[in-house]
C-alpha cells in the first residue's frame, strides 16, 4: 500500500536556545497528536517535501 509522508523543517524562535532538544521533541509530538495540533517555539517554514512510499 502506498502512502504519502511530508517532512516540515521549521525554524524555531530564539527561546527554544534555553530548552533540551530533548523537551522540545516531546512538547511538539504531544501537541502534533492533539485534536488542533500547533507546534509549539514555531517562528517560520523553512521547506516542506512530500514523498510517496
Amino acid at each position: 500500500m502506498k502512502v504519502k509522508k511530508v517532512v516540515i523543517v521549521v525554524r524555531l524562535v530564539k527561546e527554544s536556545l534555553a530548552k533540551e532538544n530533548s523537551e522540545i521533541e516531546k512538547e511538539i509530538i504531544q501537541e502534533l497528536m492533539g485534536d488542533l495540533p500547533v507546534i509549539p517555539w514555531f517562528e517560520s517554514i523553512e521547506k516542506v517535501t512530500v514523498t510517496e512510499d
